[in-house]
């Protein structure tokens, strides 16, 4: 008795186990028969009205899910696209850039050379030595014509050294004399300022004459001769050059290194006022016009 006592437990397990087994067996031979039948009836096509109504249940969610998966996939392919797209731009813009870079370095170059061939060609001309310099600034001071050029004493710049430029289909002329020079920039007085004095030598003829040239802003005009040693030679049409004497006469500006033979201008017309002859004189070079000047360092012999 002790025994069976001691044995219930697990006789109540085995019989517990035993009892589970058969119904796990029960169900697989339920389910398996459930799916026999199932796979039957779908192949006599007995189901068919089934599926029909379960796809027209379903038919709205699928739709949904359809439309969902294609949107996402067009978004994602969108997203794609867009990158390449932006990348593609970026890579665009700085090719861009540098063209533009290249272009302006070419531009300059051809700007340059053309300013070279143009020195070369005063070289050969006169026995000048030259440097050129871009106009930075012009002086709006109403009371002097004062300009501001790119080079400076680091150039070898000094005052009173003459400054040429060209406008128009006109000879390279005295267009300014430097005034004060800094290390990087000098300021030029024009020829046309009341204070620019120079002396020049008119041509006409065969014949010349020393004679001084003053300008003539101020007083509304632009250069005017006078004390001429010859006033029959002030005559329309004459050619008057700088005669590379003005570092002798007793003038506040230091122009002794303006050369002679530079070329300044023409006379216009000469007028007798009493005992004294002057003339007006139009300037080769508009010196309110040059964008571009060269300085004569030292005149080659």
């Amino acid at each position: 008795m002790r025994d069976f006592i001691d044995n219930a437990p697990q006789l109540r397990t085995t019989i517990s186990n035993e009892a589970g087994g058969r119904r796990l067996g029960w169900h697989a031979a339920m389910l398996l028969s459930v799916a026999l039948g199932l796979l039957f009836a779908d192949l006599r096509g007995w189901l068919q009205p089934a599926h029909s109504l379960v796809e027209q249940m379903l038919a709205p969610s699928t739709t949904r899910l359809t439309h969902l998966h294609d949107t996402m996939w067009d978004a994602g392919l969108g997203l794609f696209a867009w990158q390449q797209v932006e990348q593609e731009n970026i890579a665009l813009r700085q090719q861009i850039s540098q063209l533009q870079a290249e272009l302006v370095l070419r531009e300059q170059a051809v700007v340059e050379n053309a300013r070279l061939r143009e020195q070369l060609a005063i070289q050969e001309q006169r026995p000048w030595s030259l440097i050129g310099a871009e106009v930075t600034v012009r002086t709006p001071d109403v009371a002097r014509r004062v300009m501001t050029i790119s080079r400076g004493a680091a150039d070898g710049l000094v005052a009173g050294m003459a400054v040429v430029g060209q406008t128009g289909t006109g000879p390279v002329a005295l267009i300014g004399v430097v005034e004060a020079v800094n290390e990087r920039t000098a300021s030029v007085l024009l020829t046309t300022d009341f204070g620019n004095r120079l002396s020049v030598r008119v041509v006409h003829q065969g014949d010349s004459t020393l004679a001084l040239m003053q300008g003539q802003w101020q007083r509304g005009s632009r250069l005017r001769l006078e004390q001429a040693e010859q006033d029959s030679l002030l005559q329309a049409g004459a050619i008057v050059v700088s005669a590379g004497l003005t570092g002798k006469l007793a003038f506040d500006l230091p122009l002794a290194s303006v050369p002679e033979g530079v070329p300044i201008g023409v006379i216009d017309a000469a007028t007798n006022d009493g005992n004294d002859r002057y003339a007006d004189v139009r300037p080769y070079a508009d010196p309110d016009q040059v964008r571009y000047v060269w300085v004569i360092l030292s005149r080659d012999e």
